[in-house]
């Protein structure tokens, strides 16, 4: 009996020492719960909280910070910051808990369960753990590319086949990426052997003919579908010859090799088995279609289009639990059947309200995404943002989408697309300050101490100190802060990582949008939209001014009214053209192609109002 339980005394001594190197290794992150004992002062032991900011806060020392440490780099840092008060302080630090929330990471690509994981307590896990996590790896993975994407730094690329696993630790947060050794694509027509062939991720046109024994006709007509639209007519001579730059295929790519005469019905796009058909007999369009096994998922219609000698004959959407009459049409020798996805799922990550992924319909864009997050959170780095398609990552300056209206920034979403948005460890003043921008972030810092960093105001009798905005998410606030620069009391107003300080210019709006000349416009008494509107330079032809927008903070509210300046001047009704006031940011939407609900980009983005614009202009 003795025996065993020396035994069991050694084992857990040993599971002890596991946990320990385990919690000696693992880092802090906000939202972590660890205890505190200070032995030679109970009062300063308890439960802290790793705070959105990264700090715990303690009796006499104040704030500590802690995210990033390990748990024996916090209990030094504690030991040090309380030797100032109490003598020989001996300190324990041990981790509690974590909210789930805040402890996952990102597996998405070549894996066989994509999604999102929780990191289990207490472990610092590297590249592989994550990937583990998500059922491994798929046959068609490349391990010698695959990436990490941390929310502040660039993409990492590791090597999995020659690589130390001690050295790819990952964060809460990190989004990892497998790429695809290959991706299939159909060859159909006149070929040797049509197929699905496997191609390089970089391969070409000419890669995938070669997989399929060549081209037959030297007259022939390479055509190339993606997602069932013709994305390239070219003769076989010229692609042939080098004349035609290469074009990088992606998955599902079809390539029709076309003659004059095609003997059967070609179905190319999102279908498990594109190719051509032989007619024998009559063939319906429903026919074709089973043949080349499209199919209908819940929540996911297809678009289906008929070329015939070139021309579109027939269009039509099928949806699930319905067979619509247009598929009973027959078809001709020749004829092309384009099958397209009409939704496409993209996921968005980071600080907005509602991260995860999403059914949008084809053809949605960057601001479709951020409407599903329904609100950016005020950490948000929104000049940071990048956009991840199919492994390569694309810098994405949502300041100036959502502000400026750049709509080169609004690119229009891919299925699988992944938009990262980085959280920020700074606080921005913005306005009449030496040094508008970016400052450094610091615990307990006040909207004063925001300002002092950004240089002070430029004039006390051009700065506005009397009405000083702080946007924080939601949240705006005003205050005078006119006697604290003037000698009289200091205020206490705390700020956050993420917000926004505006310090406004005495009797100054501003106009932006589809004008000459956007930005910030002088003010005299008496002034309307109007006038703002002439000082900016006019509208530009793109203007929509039948959909402008005035907003105009009251008692701390983001107001916004909408304006048909178009009424006011070409028929003089002044309703819509009020008197402008200091603070006042009107907006005039540009046309583009497709349906552009400005109201909705507003609802995204009421949480930064006019502070994000002021904060564009002054960097």
């Amino acid at each position: 009996m003795c025996r065993w339980v020396l035994w069991g005394l050694f084992l857990l001594v040993l599971v002890q020492q596991v946990i320990g190197q385990e919690n000696s290794q693992y880092r802090l992150v906000p939202g972590d719960l660890v205890n505190i004992i200070v032995i030679n002062d109970q009062s300063m032991s308890g439960e802290q909280i790793v705070g959105p900011d990264g700090f715990i806060r303690l009796p006499l020392v104040g704030a500590i910070q802690a995210a990033g440490l390990t748990l024996d780099e916090l209990t030094e840092r504690l030991h040090q910051a309380l030797s100032k008060f109490i003598r020989r302080p001996k300190v324990a630090v041990t981790l509690k808990q974590f909210p789930s929330s805040l402890r996952r990471v990102y597996v998405l690509g070549e894996v066989k369960n994509p999604g999102s994981y929780q990191i289990p307590s207490g472990v610092t896990p590297n590249v592989f753990d994550a990937i583990a996590m998500a059922g491994g790896f798929t046959e068609n993975a490349d391990l010698t590319q695959v990436r990490v994407f941390q929310k502040d730094n660039q993409p990492i690329v590791f090597n999995l086949r020659h690589f130390q696993t001690n050295s790819a630790v990952i964060n809460p947060g990190d989004l990892i990426w497998v790429p695809p050794a290959f991706v299939k694509v159909s060859v159909i027509g006149s070929v040797e052997k049509g197929g699905i062939y496997p191609v390089p991720v970089h391969g070409t046109i000419i890669d995938a003919l070669a997989a399929a024994g060549g081209v037959k006709e030297q007259g022939a007509t390479i055509r190339i579908f993606r997602m069932g639209t013709e994305l390239l007519s070219v003769n076989w001579s010229d692609l042939s010859n080098g004349s035609i730059p290469p074009i990088k295929l992606q998955e599902g790519d079809t390539i029709l090799v076309s003659t004059k005469t095609i003997l059967g019905v070609v179905v190319a796009g999102t279908v498990s088995r594109p190719g051509t058909y032989d007619l024998k007999g009559n063939i319906t369009l429903l026919g074709a279609l089973a043949l080349a096994g499209a199919s209908v998922e819940l929540g996911r219609p297809i678009r289906v289009r008929v070329l015939r000698q070139g021309q579109e004959f027939l269009k039509v959407v099928w949806q699930e639990n319905s067979l619509p009459k247009e598929l009973s049409q027959s078809l001709q020798a020749g004829d092309v059947v384009l099958v397209e996805p009409m939704v496409l799922r993209a996921t968005l990550v980071g600080p907005v309200r509602k991260p995860g992924s999403y059914f949008l319909p084809i053809g949605s864009t960057i601001v479709d995404l951020l409407a599903k997050g329904e609100e950016i959170l005020s950490n948000a780095d929104l000049a940071g943002a990048y956009l991840l398609r199919k492994g390569e990552s694309k810098p994405v300056d949502l300041l100036k989408l959502l502000w400026e209206s750049e709509m080169e920034e609004n690119l229009e979403l891919q299925d699988g697309d992944v938009l990262l948005i980085p959280a920020t460890r700074k606080v921005w003043v913005a306005g009449a300050v030496s040094r508008p921008g970016a400052v450094e972030y610091q615990p307990r810092m006040t909207v004063v101490d925001a300002i002092g960093a950004a240089g002070g105001p430029l004039n006390l009798e051009i700065s506005d100190l009397s009405s000083v905005r702080i946007v924080s998410g939601n949240d705006v606030r005003i205050i005078n802060l006119e006697g604290a620069f003037k000698g009289g009391d200091m205020p206490n107003f705390p700020l956050k990582a993420g917000d926004v300080v505006i310090v406004p210019e005495r009797a100054k709006a501003y106009i932006y949008g589809a004008v000459l000349k956007p930005g910030a416009v002088r003010l005299q008494e008496g002034d309307t939209v109007l006038t703002a509107l002439s000082n900016a330079g006019g509208p530009i032809v793109d203007a929509r001014l039948n959909e402008a927008r005035l907003i105009r903070f009251v008692d701390g509210q983001a107001i916004v009214m909408k304006l048909d300046l178009g009424k006011a001047l070409s028929k003089g009704d002044m309703s819509q053209a009020p008197l402008m006031l200091p603070g006042d940011v009107l907006y005039i939407p540009p046309r583009r192609r497709g349906q552009w609900d400005i109201t909705r980009v507003i609802g995204i983005t009421t949480s930064l109002a006019t502070a994000v614009y002021y904060l564009s202009r002054s960097r």
